[in-house]
């Protein structure tokens, strides 16, 4: 796996589109797309603005590789829905956050009594 695979992967786990990232990180979608195809190589700076548009750090992009793509071998559906979460729990509020937290463990205890 190169740097364009490992950028490519957290981008779909987020479900985010080529122009959403691109723009995030201040460059152009057709850009972006050469770099996940491996055609080309991004400078240090755009390297930290992609990672920090997928929410995360360039280290955490290097262990990914490093580890050989250990931190996104879950199932790819349940990564994206996770993701996607992720970004809506970061909008609610703190109560609305504990109802979730709260939410999940009921649902949990219940699939083990299940």
């Amino acid at each position: 796996m190169n740097i364009g695979q490992a950028l490519k992967r957290r981008r779909e786990a987020r479900g985010d589109t080529l122009e959403e990232v691109a723009y995030r990180a201040d460059t152009d979608a057709s850009n972006l797309s050469r770099i996940e195809r491996g055609m080309q190589q991004p400078s240090v700076l755009l390297l930290q603005n992609l990672a920090r548009a997928l929410g995360t750090s360039v280290s955490e992009i290097y262990r990914e590789l490093e580890a050989g793509s250990r931190v996104l071998e879950v199932d790819e559906v349940l990564a994206a829905d996770l993701a996607r979460m992720q970004r809506h729990f970061r909008n609610l509020a703190p109560t609305d956050r504990t109802l979730v937290m709260e939410f999940t463990q009921l649902l949990k205890r219940r699939a083990r009594q299940s």
